[in-house]
């Protein structure tokens, strides 16, 4: 029998939102990286998520884990098929996001990203997965507003940052242009499509209480690493090959290879607390949950001084339109109560 512990809601509320801690910490290990290649990074971190994953699914199932695998696959492998590919594309979506993370900095990548990964994302979960009792379209379109003016007050931060830098205020080793702001929110944005793919496996997937086919959490899981492990491994073991630095991210020290071991523990850690949590609330509610924590992300950045020395009115637009995420995020996540 599958492991399925019986959660109450501020149990399964917590295990998302530390999963969302989690999700939102492992980022800065591309502070330490110095020139080791951020595909050499996502390799490790994608074989130590793919053991871990099967070896926790082992050890929580033991013979039902492959056993769920089978028995669904036999009635509806679409759902074994589709989580595997959506694996796939959410490593994509994954992997842009980093290197416009190393571009413009966790604290304005994260808000742009979230507030449009909010609105796709519980979209998509809702239309997929199906909708708890109480879920008000009225406070999504208050949500959308909100998250409108993130995304509008997250490229103003940007400008007004690169501008302080030309005058020579902000004094972040971090610097970037407002062609850089312009170029990575598209890239943010293309990335958020593809990350996508995650709730659309999450949502159509795996069993919860508004998704009654789907498979067990820890299969599900399974099914879902090994996607996004064949895809780390096409994607970015293309890219070191092209570039030819193989040698380079296999013959790092392992002071540089610890922090694709614990972006790998923590992301799939992550992802492992998230998805009991969601098995119990839906997709649609766990979803704004989970990303509600890039508070995280941009907590970070400020505490890595990506902003230092920049003028008042820099750190106001980045704080208002943090505000404006979390309303989104809360109005999403209200519909519990």
């Amino acid at each position: 029998m599958n492991f399925s512990p019986g959660l109450s809601t501020s149990t399964a509320i917590s295990l998302v939102l530390f999963a969302s801690f989690l999700w939102n910490t492992w980022a800065i290990s591309l502070k330490y990286l110095n020139n080791y290649p951020i595909d050499g990074l996502y390799i490790t971190m994608f074989i130590t998520s793919f053991l871990f994953v099967w070896g926790v699914g082992f050890l929580l199932d033991g013979p039902a884990l492959i056993g769920n695998i089978k028995e669904i696959y036999a009635v509806d492998p679409s759902r074994i098929v589709v989580t595997i590919f959506c694996g796939i594309g959410y490593i994509i979506g994954m992997r842009l996001s980093l290197h416009v993370m190393n571009i413009i900095g966790l604290s304005l990548t994260q808000p742009i990203a979230s507030s449009i990964n909010i609105f796709i994302g519980t979209s998509t979960a809702a239309l997929i997965g199906g909708v708890p009792v109480g879920f008000s379209i009225p406070k999504i379109a208050i949500a959308c507003i909100c998250l409108f003016f993130a995304v509008g007050l997250s490229v103003l931060t940007g400008r007004l940052r690169s501008g302080a830098q030309a005058l020579g205020q902000v004094i972040s080793t971090l610097q970037y242009s407002v062609n850089d702001v312009w170029k990575s929110t598209g890239l943010v944005i293309l990335s958020s499509f593809f990350i996508q793919a995650y709730t659309i496996g999450i949502s159509y997937g795996l069993r919860s209480v508004t998704q009654e086919s789907g498979l067990a959490v820890m299969p599900f899981m399974a099914m879902l690493v090994t996607g996004a492990f064949i895809g780390a491994m096409a994607g970015s073991g293309s890219i070191l090959t092209i570039k030819k630095q193989w040698r380079i991210a296999v013959n790092a020290p392992f002071s540089i290879h610890k922090f694709g071991i614990m972006s790998g523990l923590f992301h799939y850690g992550g992802n492992i607390l998230h998805t009991y949590g969601t098995a119990f609330l839906s997709s649609a509610i766990s979803w704004p949950l989970g990303i509600s924590g890039g508070f995280w992300t941009q907590f970070w950045g400020l505490a890595y001084g990506e902003y230092k020395g920049s003028p008042p009115k820099v750190y106001l637009t980045l704080v208002l339109a943090f505000i404006f995420y979390l309303l989104g995020a809360i109005l999403v996540a209200s519909m519990i109560f």
